[in-house]
């Protein structure tokens, strides 16, 4: 058995397929080298051999091996924070529904127990708004993971966008009513006819528009404009437009995972999130700035449901 057929061997056994190999030699062509490098060799030394360089090779070489072990150590230390990371969000997520169902149940039945004031129901009811917010959150964490990790499938079905939207605004407009800001909804299409469908994912689709809603608000100075409009086609497009523009060191990245700019609180994940949810859908979510009206707008396309023929 030559030193080719020992280290073909030693690559075929689970035990011994990553010990380093260098081959000393009295073969000298370039046939042998390559033959050598293809079976995995880190070195190719040919004779006659100088004793003190051939130890410091190796000594050097062992040197790698030792930091590749901690990088790989490191690495796999890694992997195992994040599986626990992981882990550990699902059963929270998994464990946060329980209680949040029992308390929207208890407040439900509150509600309709009907023997309070006005302005108690008007409390119980914000109560069960908020909680259900959360549910949906969590319930949104879960899809987020799994549109991250290719793991999510789309079960589209036809959404009433323009209601949707204007919930959207309506909670929005009483959440930054400090800023004084005037939002409103505007479509192409006259009062009377049928509004258009979205296809996707109810859930998804709220979601994304509340980010980008919300983002547009945060991003206005007070007392300014935020208008939506619903442009009815194929794909609908949704245009969000407030003052104010990107700053220009983050316009490139604008919907990378953690890019923010000024906000206060701000995590950089509400545009980032919003384009997932959308290509998760089959849409996209773009932006333009107009550096000389001072405006930024979003624009999102989404999927539509044919009209009947």
């Amino acid at each position: 058995m030559d030193g080719f057929e020992v280290a073909r061997r030693m690559r075929e056994h689970p035990s011994a397929e990553n010990v380093p190999i260098i081959f000393v030699t009295a073969l000298t062509d370039d046939a042998a080298r390559l033959q050598g490098m293809e079976l995995g060799a880190v070195d190719f030394i040919t004779k006659p051999i100088d004793p003190a360089q051939l130890k410091l090779r190796v000594d050097n070489f062992m040197r790698y091996v030792e930091l590749r072990r901690h990088l790989q150590a490191d690495y796999d230390n890694m992997l195992a924070i994040a599986r626990l990371r992981d882990d550990v969000e699902a059963m929270t997520r998994h464990d946060l529904k329980g209680p949040l169902a029992g308390a929207i149940g208890i407040v439900q039945s509150l509600i309709d127990a009907a023997d309070m004031d006005r302005r108690q129901l008007e409390n119980l009811r914000l109560a069960e708004q908020a909680m259900l917010q959360v549910t949906d959150m969590v319930n949104l964490s879960t899809e987020l993971y799994k549109i991250e990790t290719g793991k999510y499938v789309l079960h589209a079905a036809p959404l009433p966008i323009s209601d949707m939207l204007r919930r959207v605004v309506e909670t929005a407009r009483a959440t930054y009513a400090g800023k004084q800001l005037v939002l409103a909804v505007d479509t192409d299409f006259d009062v009377g006819i049928d509004a258009p469908l979205a296809l996707g994912d109810a859930m998804l689709t709220y979601s994304l528009l509340n980010n980008l809603i919300k983002n547009a608000c945060e991003a206005a100075p007070e007392r300014t404009r935020v208008i939506a409009t619903l442009y009815t086609g194929s794909p609908l497009r949704i245009e969000i437009v407030n003052k104010g523009v990107i700053p220009e060191p983050i316009r490139e990245r604008f919907f990378d995972k953690f890019v923010t700019d000024g906000k206060s609180g701000g995590t950089g994940l509400g545009t980032y999130s919003a384009r997932l949810l959308a290509r998760a859908q089959y849409g996209e979510v773009a932006f333009a700035v107009d550096d000389e009206l001072q405006t930024t707008t979003l624009i999102v396309s989404l999927p539509s449901v044919p009209p009947p023929a």
